[in-house]
């Protein structure tokens, strides 16, 4: 699960920052009065910030988030594009200490059309149907893990396993990331793979149970 704290912009702030992004998100006009602005820092980035913008005169959910240094601002779409770029302008940071907090934004801010991978890691952060029942809510909660950095692979990528939610299946499966721009050596296809720094890969995926009561989100709309 993400874990990030926001902070509100003061007026001044806020209307600087949306002015600045003003030319980005046309034709996307925020309602005077009624947007409220919050900022997060994030580990892997020194200068670019997740910022959230909230038009409170819409029924949630009503917001958009973008990153976003003065200047430079990428708003966030649901796909890696967004990442990916600010990755390789920020440029990121990625260490034992930072690899684990950016797989879980990651994975946050990324949701395929065919479904979304939902990292969970303790009993709370699964989302069940009411017809869910105690004898899979236990088998679920048995197979959880917290995320682990497992280190840095023979590939030179950074290797993390987590517990993860797809559509209604519980896996276990390994993540890799680039933590430079790199070519890495595919055995399945017997050719090398070009990773932009950041640049996430899903392997070893062990399903662990299926046909679970569990919402699947549909694909990503305007705010998710």
């Amino acid at each position: 699960m993400i874990d990030l704290t926001f902070q509100e912009l003061d007026d001044a702030a806020a209307q600087k920052f949306l002015s600045d992004i003003a030319s980005e998100i046309a034709p996307v006009k925020f309602t005077e009065g009624k947007t409220v602005v919050q900022s997060a820092n994030l580990p892997f980035y020194d200068e670019f910030k997740l910022y959230a913008i909230s038009d409170t005169s819409l029924p949630e959910p009503n917001t958009r988030y973008a990153l976003y240094k003065p200047g430079d601002v990428s708003v966030m779409n649901w796909t890696n594009e967004p990442i990916y770029s600010v990755n390789e302008r920020a440029p990121i940071k990625l260490d034992r200490k930072t690899c684990i907090p950016y797989a879980r934004f990651f994975f946050h801010f990324v949701r395929g059309q065919l479904g979304r991978f939902i990292i969970v890691e303790k009993p709370e952060e699964v989302v069940w149907l009411p017809n869910a029942n105690d004898k899979e809510k236990a088998e679920v909660n048995q197979r959880l893990m917290p995320i682990t950095y497992k280190g840095i692979g023979r590939d030179n990528l950074i290797t993390l396993t987590a517990s993860v939610v797809f559509k209604n299946a519980l896996f276990q499966t390994d993540i890799k990331i680039a933590p430079l721009e790199m070519d890495v050596f595919d055995p399945e296809v017997n050719a090398p793979e070009h990773f932009t720094v950041g640049q996430m890969k899903l392997t070893n995926e062990d399903l662990l149970l299926e046909d679970l009561n569990v919402p699947v989100d549909p694909p990503p709309g305007e705010f998710g």
